[in-house]
């Protein structure tokens, strides 16, 4: 038989709740007109491209395939963006 035991809520880092984190999510996004902010990396998509192409070759070089490929593919993605933004 499983025993009921009384969960508590799951804590962050600071002692506080997790429901703390969605209501200050909630508030950011109203703040914000209800639209959520978009990353910085979208901002600058081509450091972010440069940057996972770096991971991308560490990666590599470290003979992680699997690493590797996602890399890659962050960093086709942030290409496009960039290549949307100049269009």
């Amino acid at each position: 038989m499983v025993s009921q035991k009384l969960r508590r809520p799951k804590q962050d880092l600071s002692g506080r709740g997790l429901e703390h984190h969605d209501l200050l999510a909630a508030r950011s996004c109203r703040a914000q007109g209800g639209k959520r902010a978009r990353p910085h990396s979208s901002a600058h998509p081509k450091s972010s491209y440069e940057r996972y192409l770096a991971l991308a070759r560490a990666a590599a070089a470290s003979g992680d395939a699997v690493e590797y490929e996602n890399y890659l593919q962050h960093a086709d993605h942030y290409y496009r963006l960039s290549k949307d933004k100049t269009a």
